[in-house]
């Protein structure tokens, strides 16, 4: 089974970024750590082991890698939605997704936590692919966590209200290549509404635990 894993989204400065997406939506968050390519993050708990990640550029342009700077070009003139995945029960399951797509799993270094942990991510379609064969179309990438317990929506937060469910997820695709590339099952189970315009994530609706729902809308990325 197929599940909502996380969103991401892309802002020009880390500190700025959180305190506006805070301040419309109320939701708590903590510090997600950085990449070693100089892309640093902050994780909002959406509920339901769903997670918003919020990232930015930390190093000089002179510095940059060349995937570090076009990730800067692209947020340049603001916040933009990057991409969405999603998460598979099994390492069987996304082991064949991965020889569906003409792919492979992959366990890649994620992120270093600022406790110093250095956390490493399986994924598919593998490195180098998620973006032509799935972010340009609108289309989810896949990860698998073998232990749930360190799911990102499970860390402690601070400055606002958790995330307890997402309840409406915009996302621009063709409804058919969509249901083809995750299956007809998980359209249906998941809060999905498929939306005009550019490919990629329009907007995520969450409800809180207090029973607030909150929606946050912003531009898909230009991929």
């Amino acid at each position: 089974m197929f599940r909502l894993d996380h969103l991401c989204l892309g802002v020009r400065d880390l500190a700025d970024g959180v305190r506006r997406i805070h301040a419309e939506t109320g939701l708590a968050y903590y510090d997600g750590g950085a990449f070693a390519a100089g892309i640093a993050n902050t994780i909002f708990p959406l509920g339901g082991d769903a997670y918003l990640e919020v990232e930015a550029v930390t190093v000089p342009a002179a510095e940059q890698e060349p995937e570090v700077a076009w990730f800067d070009r692209v947020v340049a003139d603001g916040d933009r939605w990057m991409f969405w995945s999603l998460r598979a029960d099994t390492l069987e399951e996304m082991t064949a997704v991965a020889q569906r797509l003409g792919g492979e799993v992959a366990r890649v270094p994620g992120r270093v936590q600022p406790d110093g942990t250095q956390r490493v991510i399986t994924t598919a379609p593998g490195p180098g692919r998620a973006l032509d064969t799935c972010w340009r179309r609108g289309l989810p990438n896949w990860f698998y966590r073998a232990d749930p317990a360190t799911n990102p929506d499970r860390g402690l937060t601070g400055h606002g209200e958790r995330g307890a469910a997402v309840t409406r997820l915009e996302i621009g695709a063709d409804t058919g290549e969509l249901a083809e590339h995750i299956g007809a099952e998980t359209v249906d189970r998941l809060p999905l509404a498929i939306v005009p315009g550019r490919p990629g994530v329009h907007a995520v609706t969450v409800r809180t635990g207090s029973g607030r729902e909150v929606t946050l809308r912003r531009d898909p990325a230009e991929l």
